[in-house]
């Protein structure tokens, strides 16, 4: 196929996982603006982490990219990079920059989007959602690499000659989870995992200290802040593509504008 050069919002940087093909990888999502519609793109595989310091990019930059489409992944977002190709589009947007990129592509619900999963393996795949009421943190140790994730970190990665060597990726020490009403009517909440590259280098920071120290940080910036009475919170959230999971939704990532902004009022 032919790759297609796409601008892309960067708005999800998921948490490193260990890849059998790739050592470790990042799942990237964002929204193509170069086009008079916008729409959903899933960049994979990004070894972010390894990237040289030309093609590396942050969470609300635009990027330059090519794109290829993907017959492995029958999700319609679903595009595999030119790494290579790369470059970044100026800085990080401010919230006033991105906010009304963001507020266009809101929608449908939780409820929606996962009914819809059940029923096609096409479906809608990446959403941002906001909840009637973010409820509360959820907890579970981690449990570490299986050993099939250890060979494949152990491996030499393949790089896409845009690589450089880091430290194999540690395992984070909680499985942290949302719960949530997503706003539908008779919603019953729902409980989804935070996959956000935030939340493990948070995480991280707090290597030596207590588990009780390191959710109280968690809850302090996932909950208080993002999720506080004086914030709209939204969630970028995004399905699998193992047909027996697809159903099922993850957080990968938090927008949290000011509670008094209305960034919907000025879209362009």
């Amino acid at each position: 196929m032919i790759a297609e050069r796409a601008q892309v919002l960067i708005t999800v940087q998921a948490a490193p996982e260990p890849s059998k093909t790739y050592g470790d990888t990042v799942c990237v999502a964002g929204i193509r603006i170069d086009e008079e519609r916008r729409e959903w793109v899933r960049i994979y595989p990004v070894p972010l982490r390894h990237l040289d310091d030309d093609n590396r990019f942050k969470k609300f930059q635009v990027i330059d990219v090519r794109l290829n489409r993907t017959s492995k992944d029958p999700r319609l977002e679903s595009r595999r990079p030119e790494l290579a190709s790369i470059r970044t589009i100026g800085g990080r947007l401010t919230m006033e920059g991105r906010g009304p990129v963001l507020e266009s592509m809101v929608g449908p619900t939780m409820c929606q989007l996962e009914a819809a999963a059940q029923l096609s393996a096409t479906s809608q795949s990446l959403a941002l959602v906001r909840p009637r009421e973010v409820l509360d943190l959820k907890f579970e140790k981690h449990g570490g690499w299986t050993p099939e994730q250890q060979r494949a970190l152990q491996q030499e990665p393949d790089l896409f000659s845009v690589g450089k060597s880091e430290p194999l990726l540690e395992a984070p020490r909680f499985k942290v989870k949302y719960v949530f009403d997503c706003g539908e009517p008779n919603c019953a909440t729902h409980t989804r995992r935070i996959l956000d590259w935030e939340l493990v280098a948070l995480e991280r920071r707090y290597r030596g200290r207590s588990d009780a120290d390191t959710k109280a940080a968690i809850r302090g910036k996932f909950l208080d802040e993002m999720c506080g009475t004086d914030r709209r919170p939204h969630f970028f959230v995004g399905n699998y593509a193992d047909p027996v999971k697809r159903r099922y939704f993850s957080v990968l990532g938090v927008y949290s504008p000011k509670a008094n902004t209305d960034y919907g009022s000025t879209l362009f």
